[in-house]
């Protein structure tokens, strides 16, 4: 017979037995090497794979890494499923690409590499707002040049100037070199009007290696809206030397009279230095071009240089800049002294924009009124005054001003009539008795 104490142990060992309590069988040695083995061939699969990959064997590379994933039985090995996607990136596969990344990120927010490899296939197809939404919130991951530099992108291409500008700045900070980089923000604060930060950062586009024609035409922008127009100017010595181009760091833009192959001559740092180089590089037949070539002339009181470009221009200028040729075209007239032409261009220009010059022709008259004043042509200052009051019949100055001139001119019948109406627009003119008396003394 078994004693009391026999039995309890035979119990507990009937307990504790590990078929009974599970019902599994233990894992048999020859289980663990068949499966010892096939994590071997996955693993040979994903090698052989990732090198088809890298020797730019697409086709290959899908079917062995495809063959990895699969498996890859638990599902948690995310290199297989990532060199896959690259892979059907490659092969020119985006859909399939995609649905893996969207995959790996869905069970691991976190993986930094599948969102930055997804968003650079959005960015192909212009899917701004997918890139931002996929790497937005892998910033709290890692803060590393690549997202920086594709979240600024998109948002730049969604006008969102705030964010992009933050987004480019960050990624200039861990890539300061990158041209690209300088020169997106550059663009968002010439559109800013923001044209000394426009300038800097086109500067610095140019330092790291980016030199396109459309970069030297904004910086010639950024420069002219500074009144930077021809620099600091200096003198350079050129053989052979052209006026109206470049040589070396120098806009040659006139000879020194008496001195043989010397000119005055504008540096790097202006308007007139990139905006030649830009029509040195192909944008010569541009309209916008000539015209801002024109504006840089004109505006640095080159009036003889600026009027022949303008009348140049004539032609070639878009229906939409009329107006602003015309104003523009009246300025460089004026200054070489063709007062008539400057009166009609600017009427043009006021007819096509009337809201925008409209208020420019009183002005206008009384500028011609006081060339024709300075150059003692008495009647053609009057008629320009006349032409004035017209305009403004309810300015008192000008009123007292054509009274002033018809006084100097001996006729005080109308002198007296306009000193009347000064006196009508402002009883308390504070000339007020001296007009009186004016008007009682020749009237």
């Amino acid at each position: 017979m078994f004693s009391r104490s026999m039995a309890l142990t035979a119990l507990c060992l009937f307990a504790i037995s590990p078929v009974q309590a599970d019902d599994k069988k233990p894992v048999t040695t020859e289980a663990k090497v068949q499966d010892s083995s096939a994590k071997a061939d996955t693993e040979a699969l994903f090698s052989q794979g990732r090198d088809a990959l890298f020797r730019g064997k697409y086709t290959e590379a899908i079917k062995k890494l495809k063959a990895a994933v699969d498996g890859d039985k638990d599902g948690t090995n995310t290199s297989y499923r990532l060199h896959l996607a690259r892979a059907y990136r490659y092969a020119k596969q985006p859909e399939q690409s995609e649905q893996l990344l969207a995959e790996i990120l869905t069970k691991s927010a976190d993986h930094v590499e599948a969102g930055q490899l997804l968003a650079e296939i959005y960015y192909s197809q212009e899917r701004w707002e997918d890139i931002a939404r996929t790497l937005e919130p892998l910033l709290k991951y890692r803060h590393d040049y690549p997202t920086y530099h594709l979240l600024a992108e998109a948002t730049y291409n969604l006008d969102k100037y705030d964010k992009s500008r933050t987004y480019y700045l960050e990624a200039i900070k861990l890539n300061p070199g990158s041209g690209p980089d300088h020169y997106q923000v550059g663009n968002i604060y010439l559109a800013r009007n923001q044209f000394a930060r426009a300038a800097q950062s086109y500067e610095a586009a140019l330092r790291f290696g980016l030199d396109s024609v459309v970069l030297h035409y904004k910086l010639a922008s950024a420069y002219f809206n500074l009144r930077n127009y021809f620099g600091r100017v200096g003198v350079a010595t050129v053989k052979t030397g052209k006026v109206g181009t470049i040589s070396g760091n120098w806009y040659l833009i006139e000879s020194v009279p008496g001195s043989k192959d010397v000119f005055r001559a504008a540096p790097v740092r202006s308007a007139i230095f990139h905006i030649a180089k830009a029509i040195e590089g192909g944008l010569k037949d541009r309209a916008d071009t000539r015209m801002l070539l024109a504006n840089i002339y004109l505006n640095a009181r080159r009036y003889d240089q600026a009027y022949k470009m303008y009348k140049a221009l004539k032609d070639s200028v878009p229906e939409e800049d009329r107006a602003l040729y015309a104003y523009y075209s009246a300025q460089a007239a004026l200054g070489v002294g063709r007062y008539e032409e400057y009166l009609e261009q600017l009427q043009l220009a006021i007819k096509l924009a009337p809201d925008a010059y409209g208020s420019a022709l009183v002005d206008a008259f009384l500028q011609v009124a006081d060339k024709h004043n300075q150059a003692g042509d008495l009647d053609n200052y009057i008629k320009h005054l006349v032409l004035a009051v017209d305009e403004s019949p309810q300015t008192t100055s000008l009123h007292l001003r054509l009274a002033t001139a018809f006084e100097e001119a001996r006729k005080y019948t109308d002198a007296v009539e306009q000193w009347r109406m000064v006196l009508d627009l402002e009883p308390d003119h504070p000339k007020r008795t001296q007009l009186l008396n004016l008007i009682k003394k020749h009237g």
